[in-house]
């Protein structure tokens, strides 16, 4: 009888140590992969930034050349609104003579006209 209760014993400790066992080869399993893991979000993270950076920079980029055509906008029409303004000024001047009174233009009139219209008749102005 005494066998047999120190047999139970050995067992039930040989079964509490290869518990011991599998319980700490889970830890180091479970550590490995949550490095596994932090490891890889990291890697994510970093490829996420380069992303973004790239594409902040390519939206840079294309707001810089908008600006641009902006300006080139602004300016070409800043020209266009002083030549309209030139010829509209020529023409109040010709149309205070008397001889408008009675007739539309004359060969001064005629000729600022055709100025305005032959400089770039195909922008608007």
């Amino acid at each position: 009888m005494t066998y047999i209760i120190l047999a139970a014993k050995f067992w039930r400790e040989c079964i509490i140590v290869f518990l011991a066992f599998l319980l700490l080869i889970c830890l180091m399993l479970l550590n490995s992969k949550t490095g596994q893991l932090k490891e890889a979000d990291s890697k994510c993270f970093v490829k996420i930034q380069e992303i973004e950076q790239k594409h902040l920079k390519a939206l840079a980029a294309k707001q810089d050349q908008i600006n641009k055509v902006s300006s080139d906008y602004e300016a070409e029409k800043s020209n266009q609104r002083v030549k309209v303004e030139q010829v509209t000024r020529t023409v109040q001047k010709i149309i205070d003579r008397p001889v408008y009174q009675q007739h539309c233009f004359d060969d001064d009139g005629v000729s600022a006209i055709n100025s305005l219209i032959a400089n770039d008749s195909s922008e608007p102005p």
